[in-house]
Formats: C-alpha cells, structure tokens, sequence
C-alpha cells in the first residue's frame, strides 16, 4: 500500500510532491495562457497535464485536492466535445487548487465554501466525472502556538500587493454603489460591483484570510442574485452591501498593521457572522420578490409625488392589465417626455475608461520637478541667445518641446475629481440619515482634473462643509414645509477651472448665515470691537476665525467651534482661497479656489528697486500710471489712488520687505490693482517686466512662514524672483 499523504505526516516524499504539484499546476496555467479556441491539441495537452495531477494527488487527505482535479478534467473533456472556448471555469478551478495546496502545504484545514466553482466546472462537465455531492473533507485539527504569527518575506510581498487592490477595489466598489442607485436595472454597473468582490473572495481564500473571505462571498452571492435579475437593488440592499465595504475596510487596515509590524495581527473583535447573515436573508426575502417597483422609482426621481402615486395604484387595481407609467401619463401626473428623458438617462452607456499603467507617485512627481527644471534652463538659455538669430530660431524650437513635455508630464499628475465628489455622497447620506433630514446632493462638474497633491488638501475642507451643511445648513422637513420649501434638501457640489485655477463651489438651499447673530457673537468674543464698518464678506470669515461657532447646540456632527477655521488653513496652506456668500432663509456658497497644480504659476513680473517680484494673474485687475490727480492721501487711511472714481488703498512693497527707504513719487511709477476676497489694493512698482509661467520653488523651513510670500521662481537671468501671496500680503497692512 502507497504511504497516504496527510498534514501530519510530513516527510521528504511528501513534500516532494506538493513540489510536484506546485511545478505542474504553474504547467497548467501556461497552457491556459497559450489556449486557442478551436484547437484540439491544446486541449489534449491540457487533459494530460490533469491527469498527471490527479495521479500525483490521490494519496493525498483529505480527498478535496483530488475532487477538484477531476471535476476540472470532466470540465476540458466537455471544451473537447462540445467544442467550447469558456476557459472561466477551468481557471477558477486553477485557483481554488492552488489555494488548496497552499493549505497542505501549511498543514492547515481548507475550510472555505468553494460551491459556486464547483457547481461552474460540474454544471459544465459529463458522466463519471461529476463530484456534486460530494463530502467535503476537513484536514486535522492543527495546533496554533501562542503569539502572533510571523509574516514571512515571501508571503509580505503577497499581502501587501493584497491591501493595495483591495482598498483600490473597495472605493471602486463605492463609487459604483452610488451610480447603482440612479440606475438600478444597470447590469454593467451591477458586474462592475460584483467584480471586485469576486477578486477579493478569491485571493483571500488563497491567503487564508478567512473572515474578508466569508463576508466577500456572501456579499458575492447577494449581487450574483441581482445580476441574474432575480431582483433590482433598492436602498436597503445599498445599505448592507456599504456596511460590507466598511467591515472589509476594518479587516484589510487590520492586514495593513501587520505587514507594518511583520506579524498578522488578531482580529477577533471584528464579527462578521451577523453581517453574513444579513446579506444572506436579504438575498432570500429580495429573491422571493420583493422588487422595486417602477412607482418608487419615479418617486425618488421626483418625477411624481406619492399621492399621485397611491392614486395611479388604485387604479391599477381595477385594470391589471396597464402599466403604472401609463396610468400616470394618461392622469397628467407626468409628462411622456420626462418619462422618455428619465429612460434615456437610465440606459444611457457608460464612458469607457482608458487602459492604465501604475506609476510610482515618486517618479511622477520627480519627472514633473525635472521638466520644471528644464524650463528654468531654457528660458536661461533664451535670455543668453536673444541676440544670436541663428540661435535664437533654434532655442525658440526647444522652447515648444519644453512647453508641451512639460504640459504632458503636468497632465500626468493630473486625475478627475470625481472619486472624491463621490466620497462625498456617501458622506450626505450617512449625514442625513443620522439627522433624520430629507437631503439631495447634486453634482456637476465632477470629471474636472485637478493635481494629485491638490486633491489630499481638498478632502477634509470639503468634509467639514458638508457636514455643516447637512446639520446647521438644511432645515428639517416640517421647517421647510412651513417656509414654502420642498420637504427635501438640497447641497450642490460643482467644479470648473478658471484661470488656472479650480473652484469647489459647495452651495445649499438651507437657512442660511445669520450675519446679526455672527455679529454679536463675535463681539462677545473679542474679535470685533463693534465699531468696524465691515462688508458682507469680511462678516462671513469671521466664521473661520478658531473657537468660533453659533450653534446654540453642540452634536455629534458640528457645533463645537472647530473645523472652518482648519479648513481655512488647510486651503490656504495650499494657496488656496475659501469665500463665502450667504442669503438668510435662501441658504449658502462656499467656494474654495486653489491652483490648478502645486508645481507652476502664470505670473506677472515686476521690478521694486532692484528686487523683483512675481504677483498671481488671477489676483490682477488692472495696471495704470497714476497722475498727480490720482493721488489722495487721508488721515487713518494712508496713501490711496484713485481708479474710475473709487479710491483703492495703495500699498508699497519696499516698505513691507524694507528693500530701500527711498519713497518715490507715485507719478515716477505704476500701480497694479489686485483683488482678494472682495478687497481691492493697489502695489505702487516700478516696472512690469512681463507675463510668464514659472515654476515655483520652496524657500526651504526658515522662510515658509513669512507672511506674503508663497515661494520663489528662478528667472531667466539666475537670480530668484519672490512670488507674493496677495491675501498675505492685504493682512500685513491691516495688521500694520
């Protein structure tokens, strides 16, 4: 009798062939890789390689190995005589082997549910060969040694390839989830959701990462239900399908730790039985039939109210035989064009997305800072050739290459702001089911691209005036019903460039900001003394300053005077700028403005003395030479310029910086207007030197927190030119 092959009897003719195995289960997936559909003979090299796997593992217990090879023979022997091309079946069954193996090889039990890859290969495999049925083996009980379990090199590198796509795969997930919501019948979206999970379900069973496998196949089998049509998925569907993406969120960070730590830490406190159980009733009761129904639909769309509805129904009632669209078409409840409009929106294709490579985020940022440089040497360049024309055409020529190698290495930084909108959809409706408030949120503008870097100081700002939005913003549903409003709130979320800049525009329909309470709150806290003339705006940043907060109470989601004044730093930290308008009972925008990238700026350079200084075109209005007309100076105010009548306080920059002591007469230079959050100044120079791009330089630790001023450019002739920060700079004078 041949010695049987078990966990616990590992000698060298064992492990020699799980060796074995290994070597020709890797055979076996080359010959997958190199299947063309229709030939016989890559078929029949597949059967022996199977048969070869089947001799080598039937010693082996428990049988389950073995079970498996055969359903897969049974399986190509079907592809032989039927003709088929399907390799989907043989290669799950690839995997599961492989993961099974992986098992033995640790003597450890194999105890994942594997039916639905069986019943892929049996459902599809002929007479003797089928294994439905059989008496899935346990290997023994193997004894865990106290202490976390070391994760070796080998499997480190695995795991970590593993956190990285499935955190990826999750946020994928939610995004879709989202999208399903409008489109429930989507059968493209709903495989976009079901792929994912099936990915994660299968190399976790191959890691041996148990409870993320358990609760991904159960989660699996409810959106394999919906993609078979058996039925559409509604909110409570969405609901626990998110409470898995959350749960598997938790499990994989804890994977995460121990990679950090180099041993796989415990996750005991983290259950996953109740939510499997869930997903799994709700599979049974959706499945019996209990759809959506198209009246519902039209509900949430806001197409009709439920009145109108409950009428149609009833009316139903009496003729079974008419569709509920039909009924509220012929009632008037609807229009046959909105109708039409909605059906071409539900089924309107999906926009394709590019193949991608991964790139190291390093390397990117390294080929974007190398093409700045390179931008630097060629206007250097340019400036030593300016009086060579046969050089110059040349250099000229070399300046187009830069530009657009320079624009394609800044695209590449660039990605659509959409998967944080997206995030932010599912943060309102948590937010308002936690309130108990009726709240929408639309979108526009969401495939606008936007640097990378640029995106993590977007995040949080945009969090902290969502949730003010939902909480302090939108009223409750009885409160706007008795102020003429829809029962349902609604917070708008948009973006679009704008002169190199984008803008987030947050806006809801809400109550609004009170500017006489914001008022004497802050005189009760010492920010105003009361006797300041202040404009709309300048009211409204008072709600940034730290501490403060009007709420009279304090929740779980806002009211405890932190957060705008956080989000004011974060944005500006980015140069960026954060505005705010508000109309009392019609509701709020806030505005957040921040460079296209971190990377270039278009600027205007200036010369004051022999210092030179880039300003931001977008903070520019305008530049004059002033006559003495112009020129007005009053008590309290200092010097001011006057421009179509309105006089603008005028600022001069060698005085902020001390580069000379000299004043000048205001008729001896110019004055460039500029413009931050409504304030207007004039900076008195003494030459414009012209409109460029530069690419922006730190100045290193000892002179970041220098007010006014956003960072340095190298200019065409080596020296360095000062890029001001306006908003900095409009502080320094008030403060002064």
């Amino acid at each position: 009798m041949p010695e049987k092959i078990t966990p616990e009897n590992p000698t060298a003719a064992i492990l020699d062939s799980f060796e074995q195995l290994e070597k020709k289960l890797g055979e076996f997936s080359q010959m997958i890789g190199r299947f063309c559909p229709g030939e016989i003979s890559d078929l029949g090299i597949m059967l022996n390689s199977l048969d070869e796997i089947i001799d080598l593992s039937k010693e082996i217990e428990p049988h389950t190995f073995h079970q498996i090879s055969i359903a897969c023979k049974g399986y190509v022997e079907k592809m032989t005589l039927e003709n088929l091309d399907n390799t989907g079946p043989i290669e799950e069954g690839l995997v599961l082997l492989k993961s099974i193996l992986n098992h033995l090889k640790r003597g450890e039990p194999f105890t994942f549910d594997y039916s639905d890859i069986l019943d892929l290969l049996e459902d599809n495999s002929t007479g003797e060969q089928k294994t439905k049925g059989i008496e899935l083996e346990e290997a023994p009980a193997i004894k865990i040694q106290p202490g976390p379990e070391k994760i070796s090199d080998d499997d480190m590198e695995i795991l970590m390839d593993f956190v990285s796509e499935a955190l990826e795969n999750l946020d994928t997930i939610e995004v879709n989830l989202i999208d399903l919501e409008q489109d429930p019948s989507n059968m493209e979206i709903i495989n976009d959701i079901f792929r994912p999970f099936h990915t994660i379900k299968g190399v976790s069973g191959f890691l041996s990462l148990t409870k993320i496998n358990k609760l991904a196949h159960a989660t699996e089998n409810l959106l394999d239900s919906a993609r078979s049509g058996e039925f559409l998925i509604n909110a409570r569907a969405t609901d626990v399908i998110l409470e898995s993406v959350d749960t598997l969120k938790t499990l994989i960070a804890r994977i995460n730790q121990g990679t950090d730590k180099g041993f796989m830490q415990p996750d005991d406190d983290i259950d996953v039985n109740d939510l499997r159980d869930k997903l799994q009733t709700l599979q049974v009761s959706l499945t019996k039939g209990n759809k959506e129904p198209l009246g519902s639909i039209l509900v949430k769309k806001r197409m009709v109210d439920q009145n109108a509805l409950d009428q149609a129904l009833d009316t139903q009632k009496n003729q079974p035989g008419k569709k509920i669209g039909e009924i509220l078409v012929e009632g008037k409840k609807v229009q046959a064009n909105q109708v039409a409009s909605a059906l071409i929106e539900q089924n309107q294709p999906r926009k394709k997305v590019d193949a991608q490579v991964k790139v190291s985020t390093q390397k990117l940022d390294d080929l974007v800072d190398y093409a700045g440089e390179l931008v630097i040497a060629q206007s250097m360049l340019k400036q030593k050739t300016i009086n060579d024309p046969s050089l110059s055409q040349n250099v000229s020529q070399l300046g187009q290459i830069v530009t657009n190698m320079q624009n394609i290495a800044m695209s590449m930084r660039m990605i659509p702001i959409k998967a944080t909108f997206m995030k932010m959809i599912r943060l309102v409706r948590d937010l308002a089911k936690k309130s108990g408030k009726e709240v929408n949120l639309n979108m526009a503008g969401e495939d606008t691209e936007i640097d990378r870097n640029v995106v993590d100081a977007l995040y949080e700002p945009m969090v902290h005036m969502i949730r003010n939005s939902c909480d302090h913003g939108i009223e409750s549903a009885s409160d706007r019903l008795e102020k003429g409003k829809p029962s349902q709130g609604e917070i708008i979320l948009r973006a679009y460039h704008r002169g190199g800049h984008i803008l987030i525009e947050i806006e809801d329909d809400g109550k609004g900001l009170d500017k006489k309470t914001i008022l004497e709150k802050a005189k009760e806290t010492g920010l105003i003394t009361g006797n300041e003339q202040l404009t709309d705006a300048q009211v409204y940043d008072l709600i940034l300053q730290p501490g403060f907060s009007t709420a009279k109470t304090i929740t779980d989601v806002s009211g405890r005077g932190v957060g705008m004044d956080v989000v004011k730093s974060g944005i500006e930290k980015f140069r960026g700028q954060l505005n705010i308008a508000s109309e009392k009972g019609r509701g709020t925008k806030f505005t957040i403005s921040l460079p296209l990238t971190l990377a270039i700026i278009d600027g205007m350079l200036v010369r004051v003395d022999e210092e030179k200084y880039v300003i931001p075109t977008i903070a520019i209005q305008k530049a004059f030479k002033p006559g003495k007309e112009d020129y007005f100076t009053i008590k309290g105010k200092g010097e001011m310029v006057k421009d179509r009548g309105s006089l603008i306080p005028m600022i001069r920059l060698n005085e902020i910086y001390d580069s000379s002591k000299h004043k000048k007469s205001v008729q001896d230079g110019l004055v460039v207007v500029v413009e931050s959050k409504d304030e207007k100044r004039a900076l008195f120079i003494d030459e414009l030197l012209g409109k460029d791009e530069y690419v922006i330089k730190s100045l290193g630790s000892n002179l970041e927190e220098v007010n006014g001023i956003s960072g340095g450019a190298i200019l065409a002739d080596g020296r360095v030119g000062l890029i001001l920060d306006i908003h900095g700079i409009f502080s320094i004078v008030s403060k002064g």
